[in-house]
């Protein structure tokens, strides 16, 4: 359930950080975001998690938390320069990928075994994902910025497979509390030339609010916490529901529609996000039924 609060969290920043990027910058935005999303872990810490904080934690949790940050700069930065270079429509679609390369790392990394429901729950994602992602059918085209997208798909699959492996290990709020550390040192560094545009920032607070708040501090959090417990590839299922989030608080924020072949996408993801649920809960109850081991 704290899972699917995630792609809920995340799909609100989409028309956010659109009118962010367009007041503050790009990279200052992107910046200032991470760094507020820093702010609210650390100030929740001492409420939620005081004892989880010791030095031991932090020291074993730095080497994890630096892969996982330097994941997450990567692939929003690969995402921003592809999608300068590539519509929004092969953006989208592109981006929605990462549903697949997920299980295919963690097979390949890790030899996780992926089920067949979870197969069939991750091509129901991608179809519906292309359906919601394209406006018009006859408008997807290869361009040049669609292999910078494809590579940030490949780097938010690894950030979830890599969560997966850590999450376990170490406590939610210090592991959180790394990756969001490292994301906001390396967006930080982006701004050399920019600078942080304080002023600009400030007038945009409400949206760093939803952006930094709610979609960074709270967000990456809740996602740590959940992957303790939920496979990566069960988990991706889930986050892909951030498209149809992020088109529902387009519609009511910015006035943008969906054609009806968009709203069958949409449905189509949420099936899928209730097939992979099911299906892990099936597989669970024939693990712990006893007349299986008879």
């Amino acid at each position: 359930m704290l899972l699917f609060l995630t792609p809920f969290l995340w799909g609100a920043t989409f028309p956010a950080a659109k009118l962010g990027i367009e007041s503050v910058g790009i990279f200052p935005f992107m910046a200032w975001t991470r760094l507020v999303g820093l702010l609210t872990i650390l100030v929740a810490i001492p409420l939620i998690a005081r004892g989880a904080m010791t030095t031991t934690s932090l020291r074993r949790a730095t080497a994890p938390g630096l892969l996982l940050g330097a994941l997450i700069f990567v692939a929003y930065i690969l995402q921003t320069e592809g999608l300068a270079r590539t519509t929004a429509t092969n953006a989208g679609f592109i981006t929605g990928l990462y549903v697949v390369f997920t299980p295919i790392l963690a097979l390949g990394l890790f030899g996780q075994p992926t089920g067949r429901a979870a197969w069939i729950a991750v091509a129901a994602s991608v179809l519906g994902l292309a359906l919601l992602s394209v406006p018009s059918l006859d408008e997807l085209e290869i361009r040049r910025g669609d292999l910078l997208v494809l590579a940030s798909a490949v780097a938010w699959a690894g950030q979830v497979v890599a969560l997966g492996r850590f999450a376990a290990r170490h406590p939610s709020s210090v592991l959180s509390l790394a990756q969001m550390g490292t994301a906001a040192a390396l967006h930080l560094l982006t701004t050399a030339w920019t600078g942080l545009r304080p002023a600009a920032a400030a007038e945009a607070w409400h949206l760093l609010l939803i952006t930094g708040v709610f979609g960074s501090g709270l967000a990456y959090t809740l996602q740590v916490i959940a992957q303790r417990e939920v496979s990566a590839t069960r988990a991706v299922v889930i986050l892909a529901g951030e498209s149809v989030a992020a088109a529902a608080f387009s519609a009511v924020w910015l006035g943008e529609r969906l054609a009806i072949h968009q709203w069958m996408g949409a449905a189509i993801v949420l099936g899928a996000m209730v097939l992979s649920e099911l299906g892990a809960r099936r597989a669970a109850a024939l693990r712990l039924e006893p007349g299986a081991a008879l």
